[in-house]
């Protein structure tokens, strides 16, 4: 998915030009007043004047020449100051600047204030924020309103989170490898469809808000932290004699083999895939004396032909598995070959047919895999009782003393905890009155059969 991103190039120009306040001296009369003899001429008088005129207008024109210069300079200031950028030194701008905030943040509070006086309110004291004829929509309805449908919902996801958060401390190679598969399965649904990343979480999957692959991973890896915590939980809950007995069964020993996966999609029908499995296993029947020469056959027909995206490259490997994660059919399979056979006949799965090399089989220890075995048992076990999720959380938030204080969220979370319960009970009834049916109509038809 490709993605665009304009980058502006952005100049600065700063230049240190600043006014020089100077004091500017008395101008020199062209010609100072001399005391003269009360016989002087209107000649002479007329001299004085006219040279004291001189004088002034002499003045007016520096003066204006000053005015002149100080309106350029309070210009050029004003421009700077546009300019200039924050880590400015000059005093007089950042007290300018600070001016300026001040000035802002007394509007806005100004204007909140005012907001906030224009809300009505009722003789006794509550905020009318909707009203119309005959009704008015109060604060506190409107929270209890929230509250009511929203609320403990909203109240358990954030208890919840910190619990995950406090719970599990870290995430494992699996759990990132995890993390990764879910934002490369989205990923390629969004190319798929030809949108955006963001365009397609928040059209096709209702994530909204999330605008980077990032951000989507951090938000994949936060909620799957919660799912972390349950499987915890619960794997801390099961015994040390059915964790054994688990290991034993499906864990003790370690497969790697090589495959080779045809996939059955729109395109290739079961009888298609079948049928190409079993003529790739009639190209290995043609060096199967030849140990070297099998391999090497295999690894280039899992190269052209296999479509399994995460294995093909390296000649359809598949190494250190156990029954944890993959497929039963798969893993019974490959467990029953010898170190160098392959299958016989294609291994149907939920994925497609395969075509299976063992390479090597190891034992591992207990203690190795016990944790691995909690969390698949746990899993197993939420997928068995569809209570077990909710009683759980339960369990865990008493765990952490959790607290209700609002009389309306307690009496909704332990409403929610009862509807689980009856609605799981009622779906038991439900399968066994229907297995008990499917029972009587089987022994009906016996015996019909056998009159």
């Amino acid at each position: 998915m490709a993605k665009a991103s304009n980058s502006q190039k952005k100049t600065t120009k700063s230049t240190s030009k600043g006014a020089k306040k100077t004091t500017t001296a008395n101008t020199k009369k062209v010609a100072q007043a001399k005391k003269a003899p009360a016989t002087k001429s209107v000649t002479k008088a007329k001299e004085e004047i006219v040279e004291k005129v001189e004088a002034v207008k002499v003045e007016k024109v520096t003066d204006t020449k000053k005015v002149t210069n100080n309106r350029k300079d309070t210009r050029d200031s004003v421009i700077l100051r546009a300019k200039r950028s924050v880590q400015d030194n000059w005093q007089r701008r950042k007290e300018f600047v600070i001016s300026i905030i001040v000035i802002i943040i007394l509007v806005i509070m100004v204007v909140l204030l005012a907001l906030c006086k224009r809300v009505p309110k009722l003789k006794n004291g509550e905020e009318v924020l909707a009203s119309v004829k005959g009704l008015n929509v109060t604060a506190d309805k409107f929270y209890t309103s929230l509250k009511n449908s929203y609320g403990t919902t909203d109240v358990m996801n954030q208890i919840d989170q910190f619990i995950a958060d406090d719970y599990v401390k870290k995430f494992t190679k699996d759990d990132n490898k995890y993390i990764d598969q879910v934002v490369d399965y989205y990923k390629q649904y969004a190319e798929y469809y030809g949108v955006s990343f963001e365009d397609f979480l928040s059209q096709y999957v209702g994530i909204s808000g999330v605008t980077s692959e990032k951000e989507f991973r951090a938000y994949v890896k936060k909620d799957y932290k919660k799912t972390l915590a349950l499987k915890k939980y619960i794997g801390s809950t099961i015994s040390e004699k059915e964790l054994k007995k688990e290991y034993e069964s499906n864990y003790k020993e370690k497969l790697t083999v090589r495959h080779i996966l045809i996939e059955i999609n729109d395109e290739v029908s079961e009888e298609d895939a079948k049928k190409q499995a079993e003529d790739l296993i009639k190209q290995l029947d043609e060096v199967k004396d030849n140990a070297d020469e099998l391999e090497k056959k295999f690894k280039e027909l899992a190269y052209d032909n296999s479509n399994d995206s995460g294995t093909y490259e390296d000649g359809g490997l598949f190494k250190d598995f156990s029954k944890s994660g993959v497929d039963e059919a798969f893993y019974n399979a490959s467990k029953k070959l010898k170190k160098g056979e392959y299958t016989k006949e294609p291994v149907k799965s939920q994925y497609g047919y395969h075509v299976i090399l063992k390479v090597s089989s190891k034992t591992t220890k207990y203690k190795d895999v016990k944790e691995t075995i909690k969390k698949d048992l746990a899993e197993k076990k939420l997928n068995e009782d569809a209570t077990l999720q909710t009683t759980a959380w339960d369990e865990l938030r008493k765990k952490y003393k959790l607290k209700i204080n609002d009389s309306d969220v307690k009496k909704n979370y332990e409403k929610s905890l009862k509807d689980a319960t009856n609605k799981e009970d009622t779906k038991k009834e439900s399968n066994k009155e229907e297995s008990e049916e499917n029972k009587e109509d089987n022994t009906s038809s016996e015996t019909k059969e056998e009159e």
